[in-house]
């Protein structure tokens, strides 16, 4: 049974979660006298979980069925697979018990007495593995859903706003979630502190457990992944000026070469993951990419010459290559829209924590372990970095990562959980993922068209090429001004090289929570990109006071700070397909990079250093394009989600064009509380 998706609030696995393995709870009498009648009951309607009441009101119960003493009855005589009724669902649980229940128009109070059984089919075995109690009502009507519930308003219809577009107001044109959630759905401002773990389901409980646990699990382990990664891509600007330069004999623009070496391994590789994303377990494929990644982080430290060097970054680049786009592409299967931003700040914190504990680490370790057993001092941070960061980090990998919703595993998410987020994911309209039948060949036109006929992906690229290309604070400048200035030793250098990016915590984080408290990212990108440009533009002029110089090599991390704004649009706008999201990412994330990967070259010439009038320039105008380029991704984001108003619970016509009430809104929907409600499902409403 496909449950209709204009009903996300009820919770219950849909059909292709569940296979038909039964498993029977706490009645083994009920087992052995019924049987013969399992196999009857899975057949109507494909009905994935049963649970049956001792006593239930005969005017709510359509074609269904009733419990009494252990026998299984039909009410209906339609005990037969061709019944194809998409029937919404309701569910208490509770041991025997007396409760009181009120219909959603509040009229009717009726009265359940429900017994402890429960026939519960197993998807994958990794569902179905905890108790429960109650009944669960499968009614064509949806008046017979209920409002409240021992478990919280489980099966509380879903409330759709009527909205009159003649008299909005100009400036909603700038309200993100205009179109995206109805005013039901959207949180008070008296609450806007609760957005971190603010309820939308009916099992809040479970829901605020899901959240931490996949904060946990996901978003801290990307932050410690994306720090590991960090730490080693800062380790070699570090090493650079830590003697590296003189021990394998760089000179003129050896350093941006190499970087650029190790960014086409990176390009390259990512591609196959368009075929593996949507195929091939995350979990698996991310961790096995990660040890890759430490063995030759390993082999760095041993590098004799420039040209092994060169090699040993490419490979390891090359196994580099999955941990953005997959971590993202994961990110945006669990959190809704207004939850990602700051989840993905924690993948940013990541980064820039790598840039200042980098700093540090190898001003201690050239202090500490320079000349020890004779290497050099830059050696032993590769060394540390592979056996006591890069490996471990690979190693939790395969344990902690859970997979998606729908194809979840976990050794720490209960089943109520994964139930939970795949609801969730229903609320939101997220399709994170889909079985090898139903994704269609990489190599067919199908899910080409879809990406590149649509100019949601080219306004997407230009964004993201932007974003990349105007981030200053990676350009190793400041580093290298740093070690100009002969008043500096080489351990000052490397201690003061962790001041902008310790600065930049505060930056992403300002952009980020900002943007999920307040729901709107545009305008954290627009002051990011506002900032950025008058830090270059101090730059650019250079023969200013100390004291700005300083500011301006300071703030050069609002470049990367509304970063997390970009991304959580990127999953927003591909939520809906994910072949199409997985080749949109990779696509994205692979042209952008390859510009990152000779822009560089051009603009940031180690012979230019420390001015780098030319970088700075290039990023002052990149800087500004993205900026004026958010107001664009708004339009089409917004034009988005006004086509898909309907699903997101919002009724539109306009009156001052000569539109009326929707037909359907005046035949088959009637207004509580002012929210409109389907008095049944309509056949109207795709399921």
């Amino acid at each position: 049974m496909k449950l209709p998706n204009w009903l996300p609030h009820l919770r219950v696995l849909p059909e292709d979660d569940i296979n038909s393995q039964v498993r029977v709870e706490d009645s083994d009498e009920f087992l052995q006298n019924s049987s013969d009648k399992i196999s009857a009951i899975e057949s109507v309607n494909n009905v994935s979980i049963v649970e049956y009441s001792k006593e239930v009101n005969p005017d709510l119960r359509k074609n269904e069925y009733e419990l009494h003493d252990t026998k299984i009855t039909s009410t209906s005589n339609k005990l037969n697979s061709n019944n194809n009724h998409d029937t919404p669902n309701t569910t208490v649980d509770s041991d025997n018990s007396d409760i009181d229940f009120k219909d959603p128009s509040g009229q009717e109070k009726l009265d359940y007495q429900y017994q402890r059984t429960e026939i519960i089919t197993n998807n994958n075995n990794d569902l179905g593995n905890e108790s429960k109690t109650g009944f669960k009502m499968y009614s064509s009507d949806v008046t017979a859903t209920m409002e409240h519930s021992p478990l919280g308003p489980s099966t509380k219809r879903v409330p759709y706003e009527l909205r009159d577009e003649a008299n909005r107001k100009w400036w909603k044109c700038f309200d993100e979630f205009e179109y995206r959630m109805n005013k039901k759905a959207v949180l008070p401002k008296s609450m806007r502190w609760k957005f971190l773990y603010h309820p939308r389901t009916d099992n809040p409980k479970a829901e605020k457990r899901l959240l931490f646990k996949i904060d946990i699990l996901i978003a801290f382990y990307f932050f410690i992944l994306c720090w590991s990664k960090s730490v080693d891509s800062n380790n070699f600007t570090n090493a650079y000026v830590s003697n590296m330069k003189e021990d394998l004999h760089m000179k003129g623009n050896d350093y941006v070469y190499t970087t650029t070496i190790a960014n086409v391994g990176s390009i390259i590789f990512q591609l196959p993951f368009m075929y593996l994303l949507p195929r091939f377990p995350p979990h698996i494929i991310l961790p096995f990419m990660d040890l890759g990644w430490s063995f030759f982080t390993f082999a760095c430290y041993r590098a004799k010459s420039l040209a092994e060097m060169r090699a040993y970054r490419f490979i390891l680049n090359a196994f580099g290559a999955a941990y953005y786009p997959v971590s993202q592409y994961l990110l945006g299967c669990w959190y809704a829209p207004d939850e990602i931003t700051s989840r993905v700040c924690l993948f940013f914190f990541g980064q820039l924590l790598g840039g200042v504990t980098s700093g540090l680490l190898q001003a201690r370790i050239f202090e500490s372990l320079n000349g020890k057993c004779g290497l050099a001092g830059w050696r032993w941070m590769f060394l540390i970095d592979a056996i006591a960061i890069s490996l471990p980090t690979a190693v939790l990998g395969f344990f902690v990562i859970p997979g998606i919703p729908s194809k979840c595993y976990s050794l720490f998410l209960t089943d109520e959980e994964i139930r939970v987020a795949r609801l969730r994911n229903k609320m939101n309209q997220i399709v994170d993922g889909k079985s090898s039948s139903e994704l269609p060949s990489l190599f067919s036109w199908k899910p080409w068209k879809a990406v590149f006929l649509k100019p949601t992906f080219w306004v997407l690229v230009v964004f993201d090429m932007c974003s990349w290309n105007n981030m200053t604070a990676f350009s190793g400048s400041y580093a290298l001004w740093l070690k100009s200035n002969p008043k500096y030793s080489i351990t000052q250098v490397n201690n003061l090289s962790a001041l902008p990016a310790a600065l930049g915590f505060a930056y992403v984080a300002f952009c980020s929570f900002g943007a999920d408290i307040f729901r709107c990212k545009w305008i954290f990108m627009v002051f990011a990109a506002i900032m950025n440009c008058v830090s270059c533009g101090l730059l650019i002029k250079w023969d200013i006071s100390s004291q700005a110089k300083w500011f301006a090599f300071l703030t050069t991390y609002f470049s990367v700070s509304a970063s997390p704004c970009l991304w959580s649009y990127i999953n927003d706008f591909l939520r809906f397909d994910p072949q199409v999201k997985a080749i949109t990412w990779i696509a994205i994330y692979s042209f952008s990079q390859s510009t990152n990967a000779w822009i560089p070259t051009l603009a940031w010439q180690t012979v230019e250093s420390p001015r780098f009038k030319t970088g700075y320039t290039v990023s002052i105008v990149f800087g500004a394009i993205y900026g004026a380029w958010t107001f664009v991704v708004l339009y089409y984001y917004k034009r988005l989600e006004k086509r898909n108003a309907f699903k997101n619970g919002i009724i539109l016509y306009n009156s001052a064009k000569g539109e009326n009430v929707p037909e359907f809104v005046v035949n088959d929907m009637e207004e509580i509380d002012g929210s409109y409600y389907f008095k049944k499902q309509p056949s109207y409403i795709d399921t």
